[in-house]
């Protein structure tokens, strides 16, 4: 009985072995990464920074669209956002439009906070291109003299 038994368990060890080894070796290659983070200071695979204030608002990167406002960035200088962002290709907006597009009114809040002052047309943009209630009634709040809620489809 014992021989069988050590007969069936010498038939499942390759069984175990193919099953087992893929999760082992990723653990491995994820400590390996972790490793490679924790001495370098930037994450190899999530390294995506913002270039400019548009693109903190557009990552939601509430800490950076603070920081990037502190050093002296312009809360209403249009910036480029890389493609696959908000859209397919890479667009320009000013960081409230940025931060319509994506849809989250807490960013429009903290731009305005921080002094977001959206000429007529930047804040026509932003209304357009978010059709959020929430994002819309705080633009609503903020409409300059001349910015229409008219919006033309392209």
């Amino acid at each position: 009985m014992a021989s069988a038994n050590m007969a069936r368990l010498n038939k499942l060890n390759p069984i175990v072995a193919a099953v087992a080894i893929p999760p082992v070796l990723g653990a491995i290659a994820w400590l390996v990464v972790l490793a490679m983070t924790g001495a370098s200071g930037h994450h190899p695979i999530w390294d995506l920074q913002s270039r400019n204030l548009a693109e903190a608002a557009a990552f939601r990167d509430s800490g950076a669209v603070a920081r990037r406002v502190a050093a002296g960035e312009d809360l209403n200088r249009p910036g480029e956002v890389r493609a696959g962002v908000i859209r397919p290709a890479s667009t320009t907006l000013v960081p409230i439009a940025a931060a319509a597009a994506i849809r989250e009114a807490g960013m429009v809040q903290l731009l305005l906070d921080l002094g977001a002052s959206p000429d007529a047309d930047a804040w026509q943009r932003a209304w357009c291109i978010s059709d959020a209630a929430d994002v819309r009634s705080l633009l609503a709040l903020h409409r300059p003299q001349g910015a229409l809620e008219e919006c033309v489809a392209p």
